[in-house]
């Protein structure tokens, strides 16, 4: 299993070339500095046999329609010796699909996992920079295709960061924290403004940054406790105790807990993270009326795009392919790799 790589972009196919670069040339000095690296890729089979893994399997590209149509040209650019900044800048331009389709088979060549022999797909996706809300649902779909669609395991998911906007980059994050099924995020930086225009990998040691995928997980408790809130739109402090009490699930935590222990311990949490606003008629009143906080609304709304995705996915199926033939946002092309 290869590893499917979701990237946004810009006007600069540096951001993706870039990345494919350095990982290549990891993975063709495996010894030494690829094994390490990606060392949770693949089947545990193929690492125990001591075989390559972590070659890219698909390219899922984010950007606007403009690029994608070919109704803009990209930056110019700098074919760059490998790890080095520096060269001759490109007098001339063209559309990012010409620019980059040669540009990206002669990297991905060299990092191609055996199962799809010469054939690279890309999938273009067009986004919306100024609505987040698009974007992220279909970078949701998109998703869910990859995790759920093929009805058996997941594909290994990594994201880079480096390209587009921050409405993509923002979006492409979110999916990563509520969705569960991203095993990577990245991006790659540049030294100086050469190094923008560069299209291969630029620094061996300072070139590739790693961060964490952070789950947007909330506890199985504190789920109950902003259920029980958004049933009764508002309600004491001392009604949620009571509710907890009575639960099977939950009553031995709450049976001999004291109001105030409640309210430090598992409300104010609650209310720092913005998941309740907690209302008091007086200052010295220590059972407020706890409603629903803004952050709560923004998290389900977003939350509730990705369940329905990945639930989609899961029960019918839908994989990719599925997706490139029913929706006209997203595209498929086929390069032939050396």
């Amino acid at each position: 299993m290869g590893v499917y790589h979701l990237m946004g972009l810009g006007l600069s196919p540096g951001a993706v070339t870039g990345p494919i670069s350095y990982l290549a040339e990891l993975y063709n000095n495996w010894e030494a500095e690829g094994k390490a690296f990606f060392a949770s890729s693949g089947e545990e089979q193929q690492r125990e046999k001591g075989d390559p893994v972590g070659g890219i399997q698909l390219l899922i590209l984010f950007t606007t329609k403009e690029v994608i149509d070919g109704e803009v040209d990209c930056e110019k650019y700098i074919k760059n010796p490998y790890g080095k900044i520096g060269g001759n800048l490109e007098k001339r331009t063209d559309t990012m699909k010409k620019v980059l389709e040669p540009l990206v088979i002669e990297e991905w060549s060299k990092i191609k996992p055996p199962q799809i022999e010469n054939t690279g797909i890309i999938y273009w996706c067009e986004v919306e920079l100024r609505d987040i809300k698009t974007t992220y649902e279909r970078i949701a779909k998109v998703v869910a295709s990859l995790a759920k669609g093929s009805g058996q395991q997941g594909k290994e998911i990594w994201m880079n960061l480096t390209g587009g906007n921050n409405v993509i980059n923002s979006a492409l994050q979110l999916a990563a924290s509520l969705s569960g099924e991203v095993a990577r995020i990245y991006y790659v930086q540049a030294a100086n403004d050469t190094a923008k225009r560069c299209v291969h990998f630029t620094d061996i040691h300072n070139y590739w940054v790693e961060l964490p995928v952070i789950p947007l997980a909330i506890s199985d408790l504190n789920y109950e406790i902003l259920n029980i809130v958004d049933k009764k739109q508002e309600i004491k402090s001392s009604e949620i105790l009571s509710n907890l009490q009575g639960h099977d699930k939950y009553w031995s935590i709450f049976q001999n807990l004291e109001l105030e222990d409640f309210i430090n311990k598992h409300l104010r949490p609650l209310k720092k993270q913005g998941l309740i606003d907690v209302h008091k008629r007086e200052l010295s009143d220590k059972d407020g009326i706890c409603t629903l906080g803004s952050q709560w609304y923004l998290i389900r709304e977003y939350e509730k795009i990705m369940t329905e995705a990945l639930k989609k996915a899961d029960q019918e199926g839908l994989t990719i392919e599925n997706l490139e033939q029913h929706e006209t946002w997203i595209s498929r092309q086929e390069i032939q790799l050396n």
